[in-house]
C-alpha cells in the first residue's frame, strides 16, 4: 500500500512540476488612438465592431505571432477600409489578410494558399496605406 501511495505522490509531483516548464510567450500591444477613419475619431474606441474584434483577440486567446489592423484610404475619394493581417510563423507559410468596410462587412479574404479573390489586386491599386492602428505581436 505504501508503494502505491508513494508512486501516486511521485507522479503527481512530476506532473505539477512539468506543467510550469512550458515556454510562455509574452505579447506587446500597440495602439494608435490619434487617427480619424470612416468619419470617426479614434476608431479603436468609437467603432463598435472594431472594439469587439480587439477584445476578442487578446493575448490569452491569440495563437499567432502578429495581428495587425491598418487603415487604407481610397486614392480618389475619402473612403476608408480596415485591413486586418494575421501572420503565424509557427505554422509553415500561414498568413491571411481581410479587408473590411467601415460597417464591419468583410469585403475580401485572402490566405496564402488560396486563390486571389476577384478585385483584390484592384483594391490595393486604388487604396493606399494610411496607418497601423492596432498590433498584437508576440515577443520572443
Amino acid at each position: 500500500m505504501k508503494t502505491i501511495l508513494l508512486t501516486f505522490i511521485l507522479l503527481t509531483g512530476l506532473l505539477l512540476a512539468g506543467s510550469g516548464c512550458g515556454k510562455e510567450t509574452s505579447y506587446m500591444i500597440l495602439e494608435n488612438h490619434y487617427i480619424t477613419a470612416c468619419g470617426v475619431n479614434d476608431p479603436l474606441k468609437n467603432v463598435q465592431w472594431l472594439t469587439e474584434f480587439c477584445k476578442e483577440h487578446t493575448p490569452t486567446d491569440f495563437t499567432g505571432n502578429t495581428l495587425t489592423i491598418s487603415i487604407y484610404k481610397n486614392k480618389t475619394s475619402v473612403e476608408n477600409h480596415y485591413v486586418i493581417s494575421f501572420v503565424n510563423s509557427e505554422v509553415v507559410d500561414y498568413s491571411r489578410k481581410e479587408v473590411y468596410d467601415c460597417s464591419g462587412l468583410r469585403l475580401f479574404l485572402k490566405g496564402i494558399a488560396g486563390p486571389t479573390p476577384t478585385g483584390w489586386d484592384e483594391f490595393f491599386q486604388e487604396n493606399e496605406f494610411v496607418a497601423t492602428i492596432w498590433e498584437l505581436k508576440a515577443k520572443n
